[in-house]
């Protein structure tokens, strides 16, 4: 990473170059614009956090149920709706100027997200490529692609946490800290949000879920089987408390009457009738 000069660093370095006609290469005018700059003393960036510490709270989260077929479809439908966004939005652009190549993603913006979504890990998040990763893979410029993570993250589709790690065994006055690749997590676009709700409705229930459930339900079936009526109704109701003292005698009732089914109509038998002597 090349340093930044201490006037460029500062939060006014970009107003302090214009005001003085100072001329910046063109990465340092992209990081002053972003409000970057390294922290003094250690070639880091600041608002850098310790590796392994804020990752899965601020960005790492399972992509939709966390299946490989789950988060393929989910990846897939925001991949759609972004190559949709630049049509329309490179559309409009091109109403005000006939030249503009890209919309508000841009082609790079398209290929460096369709490559986020291939690699991400659905069941946990996890995404920390090195810039230089995602610019070898997709055959482009290291600038071409950080400029198209900021278009990404301004849009909505991503966001992400610097991180550092101390270095094992540091020299003397030297550096204690080194920057290490960002981690990125995906997002949905706020107006995107209910579309893909709709588009995705609720994720398929895991196989192992399934089983479980239907074991709860056996097991249920066969406790009510061997419960009276009037023990059932206790069990399942939970309304309307006059309503439910209706049900229960209704459930008690039920269960003198089928007390009585077996039992002999016989003559001096247990239910018969007996006859009054003459």
């Amino acid at each position: 990473m090349n340093a930044v000069t201490s006037h460029e660093a500062s939060p006014f370095g970009l107003l302090a170059a214009r005001i003085t006609g100072a001329q910046l290469g063109r990465r340092t005018r992209m990081l002053l614009e972003r409000g970057d700059s390294p922290r003094s003393g250690e070639r880091v960036w600041r608002n850098s956090y310790t590796e392994g510490t804020f990752e899965t709270r601020d960005c790492w989260k399972r992509i939709n149920d966390g299946t490989p077929r789950g988060g393929k479809r989910w990846t897939s439908a925001l991949l759609k709706a972004a190559k949709a966004l630049e049509v329309r939005t490179r559309k409009e652009r091109r109403e005000q100027d006939p030249g503009s190549r890209n919309g508000a993603l841009g082609e790079v913006g398209i290929e460096v997200l369709a490559w986020l979504y291939d690699t991400v890990d659905y069941q946990t998040g996890r995404l920390e490529p090195a810039i230089a990763t995602i610019a070898d893979a997709i055959g482009r410029a290291y600038s071409a692609v950080h400029e198209a993570l900021v278009r990404l993250r301004r849009e909505g589709f991503l966001h992400w946490v610097r991180r550092s790690r101390p270095i094992e065994n540091p020299e003397p006055g030297g550096p204690q800290v080194e920057q290490v690749p960002n981690a990125y997590g995906l997002l949905v676009p706020e107006g995107m949000k209910d579309w893909l709700a709709a588009l995705i409705g609720k994720p398929p229930v895991p196989e192992c879920e399934q089983d479980r459930r239907k074991r709860e339900h056996a097991a249920f079936e066969s406790m009510l089987a061997h419960m009276t009526a009037e023990g059932r109704h206790a069990s399942t109701w939970n309304g309307d408390e006059l309503l439910g003292e209706t049900l229960r005698r209704l459930a008690a009732a039920i269960d003198r009457r089928d007390s009585h089914k077996g039992e002999s109509g016989r003559a001096r038998e247990i239910g018969g009738v007996v006859p009054t002597p003459e």
